[in-house]
């Protein structure tokens, strides 16, 4: 292992950190340093020539394609419901089942935060504008709309991220889906213990700190039973269910249907209930991911498969368009509804293809021409991971989590730390005598967590609040909480091990 260049591989993590932390960049700045570093290390020290890199880049671009779609259809759909008025509507409702500020905000960051990743609805665009109407502040609910869902993230999605895991190290869902539940408790109760810290200031936020800790107990140790129980692709939803019945049960409870609410909640009712049945009814998940598909091979190690009937953005679209009939919206109102969410988000939209481009720059290092052989000794996640297992020995597994939190970080998804590191843990299991599911377990549960830390999720939820611009306030709070966050929960995993 060349020390200099495992030293080298981490320059991308130090570079983002600092624009964020100490310049608080933006996160269309932070997109194109770090592209422009990204390619400059892979050509200059990682024997990557420049057409493999730039051909990565434009893979990278593509592969994001579908969470662009998303992202643009979020910003127009939440824009939708705050110019009807549907936001205000929905939040007034909640606040009288919630009660007072903390239960609500507790409820639409756990409760409806969790359902929605659970079914597959990417939580952002509905939560991050639910809590800027609730009163919190822009920055607040953009940090809390990853934070309410990062915990839990492994085992949600409809049961993916563990399926994707399973694949990837050949280890049995089961398995994995109980070591990631276990291991999510403490990731869990770490979110909710954060919570408070972007909702009010002062008494009120110290008041929420007991309830927030019940709620992250609540939703790790719910999630355990359900998963323990088979049914890990709707642990997740379920847990997000419970809690906002508790904190509904628990408050005046006096939410009733006021006139116009079923209304204002019908397109997110179609749109949650498309999600799950297309990821959990067998003939449609089959019809959706399965057979009306598309597959484009802009690289040859890389195959990018399209399931446009399967992805959020086209039930995005629906229930946006659903909205403007419901509501009567005019023509000339969705004219500016559209040129209001342009405006907002075209800047979120080009740093998150320049995010994805990084991405598959870093992890494509070492390619040779025309990508027809990889030396690993010159890949960046290979360096990392294997660096780690050399330099850390037995404390090995406390830095597992925190290796799924660089995947998250650098690339935006959750499932690609698992693509660059998964199989390593199988490796590292057999060499340290531990388990192999509660390594893969702590990988995933470490991206999750690096949802709260990526300049990518952080883009996507700032664009949904009016907060474009100041992505970087954001993440100078989540990217230390990030990683403390990764590493105690790597600590519990070590003395488990």
């Amino acid at each position: 292992m060349d020390t200099g260049l495992f030293l080298l591989s981490w320059t991308p993590v130090v570079l983002l950190t600092f624009l964020a932390v100490v310049l608080r960049r933006s996160a269309l700045e932070l997109s194109v340093w770090g592209f422009v570093w990204a390619i400059v290390l892979a050509k200059g020290f990682y024997d990557t020539s420049l057409p493999v890199g730039l051909m990565s880049a434009l893979d990278g671009v593509l592969t994001t394609l579908p969470l662009l779609l998303v992202i643009m259809g979020g910003i127009l759909f939440s824009n939708l419901l705050v110019f009807t008025g549907s936001l205000d509507r929905i939040m007034n409702w909640f606040k009288r089942g919630a009660g007072d500020g903390i239960g609500r905000n507790l409820l639409i960051t756990f409760g409806v935060g969790n359902f929605m990743e659970g079914t597959g609805v990417i939580a952002e665009p509905v939560v991050a504008p639910m809590l800027r109407t609730a009163g919190v502040s822009a920055t607040g609910a953009a940090a809390l709309s990853t934070i309410g869902y990062a915990g839990l993230m492994s085992l949600e999605m409809a049961g993916i991220i563990i399926t994707v895991l399973s694949l990837v190290t050949g280890l049995p869902v089961r398995d994995l889906g109980l070591a990631a539940a276990w291991i999510s408790i403490p990731a869990t109760v770490l979110m909710a213990m954060s919570a408070p810290l972007f909702l009010e200031k002062g008494p009120e936020g110290r008041r929420g700190f007991i309830p927030a800790i019940g709620v992250g107990l609540l939703l790790g140790f719910s999630a355990l039973g359900i998963v323990w129980m088979g049914a890990l692709p709707v642990s997740g939803a379920m847990a997000g269910v419970l809690v906002i019945v508790l904190i509904v049960v628990s408050g005046p409870g006096r939410m009733g249907f006021p006139a116009g609410i079923v209304s204002d909640l019908a397109p997110f009712a179609f749109l949650v209930v498309c999600l799950f049945s297309v990821n959990s009814v067998g003939f449609l998940r089959a019809l959706t991911f399965d057979r009306l598909v598309f597959a484009v091979n802009l690289i040859p190690v890389h195959t990018i498969i399209f399931r446009p009937f399967f992805s959020a953005y086209i039930y995005i679209f629906l229930a946006f368009f659903m909205t403007v009939a419901l509501q009567k919206v005019s023509g000339s109102q969705l004219k500016t509804v559209v040129g209001t969410s342009l405006l907002r988000g075209w800047r979120p939209f080009a740093a998150m293809a320049l995010f994805g481009a990084m991405g598959q720059v870093i992890s494509y290092t070492g390619y040779g021409p025309g990508f027809i052989a990889l030396d690993a000794a010159h890949n960046i996640p290979w360096i990392i991971s294997r660096g780690l297992v050399q330099f850390t020995g037995s404390f090995y597994p406390v830095f597992v989590p925190l290796l799924g939190w660089v995947g998250t970080f650098l690339t935006g998804y959750g499932v690609a730390s698992l693509m660059l590191f998964g199989q390593l843990q199988v490796q590292a299991a057999s060499v340290l005598g531990t388990s192999g599911a509660w390594l893969a377990g702590a990988l995933a549960v470490g991206s999750s967590i690096g949802s709260i830390s990526s300049p990518f999720k952080v883009a996507l939820a700032t664009a949904m609040v009016g907060a474009t611009g100041k992505e970087g306030a954001v993440l100078r709070m989540t990217i230390p909480l990030g990683i403390i966050a990764s590493l105690l929960v790597g600590v519990v995993v070590w003395m488990a091990a």
